[in-house]
């Protein structure tokens, strides 16, 4: 769908649904049907996955600063339309103009236009490698174990290539060696002892027995994860400066056929002999040189975060705020023509946000301090909304009291779940809730559990250490804050079965706990911004 086309749906949709009702009272204003219908619309294909930078995005912020609107939010931002700009640089691949060469001793070149990687991230709008080639078998060093694929070369300032994994028998599994010999098929394990001889470039390529021929066969969806890499735009650039060591090459295993093709053999034929003789078959290609080049092509990109805000009743206390908060981006499609729909992630906190701006529009008297409701881009790609919104506060930054987050908080743990092959997932039941933070404040963690247990919800506070080892502290967009010493709260019903993929869809959604989730932050949010007395922050983040 056409940019056009999709605001014209989004003018369609906002127009029909939201009504501001002056007989709804704050809780009872929040209601499912509306809960559906707004995840309907920022849920939907034709927002494409609202992928930071996208078409798809920004029509979702134009959906929130209609709705923000029509409740009358009050305005921050210079230009009184909710919107707060920042700028975003995308570096990526110029693949038009990228390839691999193979140069024989007359000059003569073989070009490979297939896809190919560099690590560590380039930093430098073009890079150019060339050098003579060295074959390495599988790249492995174990003098130990009386194996050595780099005996009797010199591969100082050579570009080198190696296949993946490490020899095998006949089952093409493991090596008749060890368990010892799988350790040294890790690729991180091979280049301790390569980089250590200083070569131009290490090339790595899958071996013949593995299937494969490229990393993007292994894993479709790394291509823009490596070949991409997005930034804030600062107001002063640094000059930045290259990192030191020979590139690593994840190349398609076309350019190891056009290499052998200047010798008398095949990559598959050296491979059986290795695994068959358990003897390094390594080789010098002489004057055969790869050039390597990768070009770069930068881009800016203006994104959205869009902020409203309800003045607080209290004369001296309406100066504070309590920001409740939500990203809206997701992660956009799969180049085939699927949308990643992020119905959980997180359309649920951007429409609970929509619901809870009007609880509060609906009550008769607003709490003491004033409410600030902001919805954040860029969480997917590094958290940059709510980094831009802590560094440059469409409100001073000394008057938010307490920021809650809500990220994920539209599902139960299901069979599904219980059954899933991935690990780490951390949903959890009907009337449970994932609860992170309040670590700064104890007055903050008094109220969170006090409205915890008036709406009949039980913590788990199993990820609310800053030292778990899966980092829940520090994944998500209240961390920007915390880091400023304000205390935070972040709640969520965890990730499930369908995290990140293609089928967290609104049909996921179980709107009965949806529903509960949106009246307990609108519950915690109205607590926290009506506490009488200050929201004292005892254990700053700053001294941890």
């Amino acid at each position: 769908m056409d940019r056009i086309r999709m605001i014209i749906l989004l003018l369609a949709v906002s127009s029909c649904i939201l009504p501001i009702s002056g007989q709804k009272r704050g809780l009872k204003s929040i209601q499912t049907d509306e809960l559906r219908a707004h995840m309907d619309f920022l849920a939907s294909d034709e927002l494409e996955g609202r992928s930071t930078g996208e078409a798809g995005l920004d029509v979702a912020a134009r959906y929130l600063a209609t709705q923000a609107e029509l409740m009358n939010l009050e305005t921050a931002d210079e230009d009184g339309d909710y919107f707060q700009l920042y700028t975003l640089q995308e570096r990526s691949y110029d693949l038009g103009n990228s390839n691999i060469s193979i140069i024989d001793e007359a000059g003569n070149a073989i070009v490979d236009d297939n896809m190919f990687f560099l690590l560590p991230a380039i930093v430098k709008n073009e890079i150019e490698i060339e050098g003579e080639i060295v074959f390495a078998g599988y790249g492995i060093y174990e003098p130990d174990m009386n194996y050595n694929d780099f005996d009797g070369l010199d591969i100082t300032g050579k570009v080198v290539l190696i296949m993946d994994r490490a020899p095998m028998n006949e089952d093409g599994v493991t090596s008749p060696l060890g368990d010892k010999w799988l350790g040294m098929s890790n690729f991180q394990n091979k280049l301790q002892y390569i980089v250590m001889q200083q070569p131009k470039a290490v090339v790595l390529v899958f071996d013949p027995k593995s299937g494969y021929n490229s990393i993007e066969e292994v894993n479709p969806g790394i291509s823009d994860y490596l070949s991409k890499s997005t930034s804030m735009k600062k107001e002063e650039e640094l000059p930045q400066e290259e990192i030191p060591g020979p590139k690593i090459v994840l190349a398609h295993r076309s350019v190891a056929d056009k290499v052998f093709k200047h010798t008398r053999t095949t990559l598959a034929e050296v491979q059986e002999k290795i695994d068959t003789s358990l003897k390094p078959a390594s080789f010098s290609m002489g004057d055969t040189k790869m050039r390597i080049h990768l070009a770069m092509q930068n881009m800016e990109m203006n994104v959205p975060n869009v902020f409203g805000y309800i003045e607080g009743s209290d004369p001296e206390l309406k100066d504070e705020f309590v920001l409740l908060m939500a990203h809206f981006d997701h992660v956009g499609t799969d180049g085939e023509g699927s949308v990643f729909n992020g119905a959980d992630d997180n359309a649920s906190g951007s429409v609970a946000l929509l619901e809870i701006a009007e609880a509060f529009r609906a009550e008769k008297k607003m709490p003491r301090r004033s409410i600030g409701i902001l919805w954040v881009s860029g969480e997917e790609i590094g958290l940059y909304g709510s980094k831009y919104f802590a560094e440059h506060p469409l409100v001073p930054i000394e008057n938010i009291a307490a920021v809650i987050n809500l990220d994920m908080i539209g599902r139960i743990k299901t069979q599904e779940d219980i059954e899933s092959d991935r690990s780490g997932l951390t949903i959890v039941g009907r009337d449970s809730v994932k609860v992170i933070g309040a670590l700064q404040s104890k007055i903050l963690m008094e109220i969170n559990e006090e409205t915890l247990a008036e709406m009949g919800l039980f913590p788990n506070y199993s990820y609310n250490k800053p030292d778990h080892p899966d980092r829940y502290f520090y994944r998500s967009d209240h961390i920007s804050f915390a880091r400023k010493d304000i205390p935070v709260l972040f709640y969520s019903t965890g990730t499930h079965a369908d995290y990140h993929l293609l089928t967290d869809d609104p049909g996921k959604i179980d709107y009965g706990k949806f529903l509960k989730m949106t009246k307990f932050a609108f519950k915690a949010g109205m607590n926290t911004a009506d506490y009488k007395d200050e929201i004292t922050v005892d254990n700053p983040m700053s001294e941890w």
